[in-house]
This record gives structure tokens, sequence and C-alpha cells, in this order.
């Protein structure tokens, strides 16, 4: 449950082998750090064997300040050692796709991760097929239909 001092909201599940993210930004540490949390918890049902990636739909104003970009560095680095493959990452509703794009590269870059931005959940789930990621592609549209952040009147 969000806290009244967090900012940003986000929904975490798994389908398989991928970590679902659907998040509305933008945030700050003490939502990255129960996001953090809740994420550890679907990872531990993961199979660790096998690869494992996530997929990510972002809406709105998903950037971090400083400091949390920094603890999602981190996360992103522990996850990588703990055989996080691959991650796709959707933006929409946004007027800053390219702005996001921007801090989150980085990221990626350093933990040395496959990583795609795409249009679409469907075509998301395509390229984590591609890359071996398992994923249910029913289940995954099923939940980012469900748990869209998009407001009306915006």
């Amino acid at each position: 449950m969000k806290h009244a001092n967090e900012h940003g909201e986000y929904v975490v599940d798994r389908s398989q082998q991928t970590i679902m993210f659907s998040a509305r930004g933008p945030w700050n540490d003490e939502t990255m750090k129960r996001g953090a949390k809740e994420m550890g918890d679907r990872i531990a049902q993961l199979n660790l064997l096998k690869p494992w990636g996530t997929l990510s739909c972002l809406y709105g104003e998903s950037l971090m300040p400083p400091s949390t970009y920094k603890a999602f560095v981190k996360h992103t680095l522990i996850r990588k050692s703990m055989g996080l493959k691959a991650l796709a990452v959707v933006i929409f509703d946004s007027e800053i796709a390219n702005t996001i794009k921007s801090q989150l590269v980085p990221a990626y870059e350093e933990a040395e991760l496959e990583f795609a931005f795409l249009s679409d959940v469907h075509s998301a789930c395509t390229w984590l097929s591609e890359v071996n990621v398992e994923l249910d592609k029913q289940q995954v549209e099923q939940f980012f239909t469900k748990n869209a952040f998009i407001y009306p009147n915006r």
C-alpha cells in the first residue's frame, strides 16, 4: 500500500520468468525503497537458474531525482547478479519519453543488460521471447490492460 510520503505509483507481478512493472512517476526514495522490496519478493518466485527479464510500462513523467536514481542503479546491478538478462520498456502518456530513456539507458548499460524501448506491450512480449525470456503473452497483456496508469483529462 502506498504511503503518504511516496511519489509515484506502481503495480508489480510475475508471469513465468518475467517481472511485470506498471508505473506512473515521478518517483522518490520512499517509493523506490518499497518498490525494491516488492520486486525482490517477485524475483524470489522466479527460477533463477533460467534467464529472466522485466517488462515495464511507464506512464507520465517517469523520472527519478539523483538519490532515487542512485538506488535504481544499485538495484539494477543486484538484479543483474541474480540472473536478470533483459529489460523491455514501453513508455505511454508522456511528453518526455526521450528524457526518460536518457535517464534509464546509462543504468542499463552500466549493468551490461540487453534492453529495448518498444511501442506497445505486444511488441515487448515478442522481443522478450526472442531473447529467451519465458512469459505468458495473454497473462502479460491482461496485467498491463488492468494496470494501466492512464488518467482522463490530463
